[in-house]
C-alpha cells in the first residue's frame, strides 16, 4: 500500500501532539496543514517538516488522504462534515460536537461515509489503555454479572495552581469562556470520562448533573470572573450520576481546581461477580481484579496487560486493512447524548433522559 498522506487542520498545541505520533507510524506522511490564524500553520510546517500548508479545506484535500481535526471544539462540526463529504478518512479531536443536534448530522454523515469505505474515529486518546481495552473485553463476557454501581474521576489542578503554566495563558484561556466555545471541564475532558465509563458499563438511560464555575485567582490572590472584558464563565466541576440501561447506577466527577491532581483518571465498577479498576495516573497497563472466589475475601490481584496502540496507531491500522475500529464517529456522537442530556440536568435540577441519536 502507498503512503498514507494526512494532513492536520488546526495547529495549536494539541496538532504537536497529532504531527509526532503520525510521525511515529511506518508508510505515513504529514503532507499539509491548515490553520486560520495567520503564519501559525508556515510555523507548524517547519517544524514538522511538512512540504504543503494549504489556504483552504480544498486545498488540502486534494493533497491528502486523511485528515486529523484539531480545531476549537466550535468548529468541530463544519470540519467533520467537509472532510466526510470530501471522502477523506478522519481522526476528530474530541468532543465531537457542542451540540446533540451537531452530532445527529454527524452520525448520518458518518454512516455513509461508512458504507464507502472511509474510516472515522474520535481521538478518545485514554482507549490505548490496556487496562481499559482488558475491562471492556471483561465486562462485555459477562464476568462482572450484572453492572450495579461505577464511580470513577478525572482530576485536573491547572486552574488552581500553574503546574502548565498560568491559566491566562492563550493555550487555557478559551476552556473557560463559553464564548470561545468551550463546554467547560465537562465538555473537555468529563467525555473522556463518560467514554471510558461506559465503554465498561454499558449504555447510559438517565443523568443527573451538578456544575460549578469559580472565579480565577492571580497569584496574588486577586480573583476574576472575567478576562479583558470576556467572562470566564464556563464550568470548572462537574458531579455527574448515571442511570444505566441495563441496569446499575454510577458517579464520576471531574474538576479543574483537584490541586494535587495534575491529569488524573481513575475508574471502578462492581457487578454480581466481580470488579475491576484501574488508575491511569500508575500505569496504563496495569489492571486490578476482584473475580471468582477471590470476591468472597475482597481480594484484588494486579494483572499485567500488554500495552495497546495508540489512537493514531488504531485510526492508521484501521486505514490500512480497511475495518472500523473503536470509538468511532457514531461513539463520539453517543458521548455528545451524554453530556447533553448532563447540560439539561444541570439546568433543570432533575434527572434528564439520554436522547437516541
Amino acid at each position: 500500500m502507498a503512503s498514507i498522506k494526512v494532513g492536520i487542520v488546526g495547529t495549536g498545541g494539541m496538532a504537536n501532539a497529532h504531527a509526532d505520533n503520525f510521525k511515529k507510524i511506518p508508510g505515513v506522511e504529514l503532507r499539509a496543514c491548515l490553520d486560520i490564524v495567520p503564519g501559525r500553520a508556515a510555523a507548524f510546517a517547519d517544524k514538522h517538516g511538512i512540504s504543503v500548508v494549504a489556504n483552504q479545506l480544498d486545498d488540502l484535500f486534494s493533497e491528502v488522504d486523511a485528515v486529523a481535526l484539531v480545531t476549537p471544539d466550535r468548529a468541530h462540526h463544519a470540519g467533520v462534515l467537509a472532510t466526510l463529504r470530501a471522502g477523506k478518512h478522519l481522526l476528530a479531536e474530541k468532543p465531537l460536537t457542542v451540540s446533540l443536534a451537531e452530532a445527529r448530522d454527524v452520525a448520518q454523515e458518518a454512516k455513509k461515509a461508512h458504507q464507502r469505505g472511509q474510516v472515522g474515529l474520535v481521538n478518545f486518546s485514554y482507549r490505548r489503555s490496556a487496562a481499559l481495552q482488558k475491562a471492556i473485553a471483561l465486562a462485555r463476557a459477562g464476568k462482572l454479572g450484572e453492572i450495579r454501581h461505577a464511580h470513577g474521576f478525572y482530576l485536573q489542578s491547572w486552574i488552581a495552581t500553574p503546574i502548565w503554566g498560568h491559566w491566562s495563558n492563550e493555550g487555557w484561556l478559551w476552556r473557560m469562556q463559553t464564548a470561545a466555545g468551550s463546554a467547560g471541564v465537562l465538555g473537555d475532558i468529563g467525555c473522556h470520562l463518560l467514554d471510558l465509563a461506559t465503554a465498561v458499563t454499558g449504555e447510559v438511560s438517565e443523568a443527573r448533573c451538578s456544575l460549578s464555575t469559580f472565579p480565577k485567582l492571580d497569584p496574588d490572590g486577586a480573583a476574576h470572573t472575567s478576562w479583558n472584558g470576556v467572562a470566564l464563565d464556563a464550568n470548572d466541576s462537574a458531579i455527574i450520576e448515571l442511570r444505566f440501561r441495563a441496569g446499575g447506577v454510577g458517579v464520576l466527577h471531574t474538576s479543574r481546581w483537584a490541586t494535587g491532581h495534575a491529569n488524573h483518571l481513575r475508574l471502578e465498577v462492581h457487578g454480581t461477580l466481580g470488579a475491576l479498576r484501574f488508575d491511569l495516573d500508575r500505569s496504563y497497563d496495569e489492571l486490578e481484579l476482584c473475580l471468582g472466589k477471590d470476591r468472597n475475601k475482597a481480594i484484588w490481584q494486579t494483572k499485567k496487560q500488554k500495552p495497546a496502540p495508540s489512537m493514531w496507531q488504531r485510526f492508521v491500522r484501521a486505514i490500512k486493512r480497511g475495518e472500523p475500529e473503536q470509538p468511532d464517529l457514531l461513539r463520539g456522537a453517543e458521548i455528545q447524548a451524554y453530556l447533553d442530556a448532563c447540560e439539561r440536568s444541570a439546568l433543570s435540577g432533575k434527572w434528564e433522559q439520554v436522547e437516541r441519536l
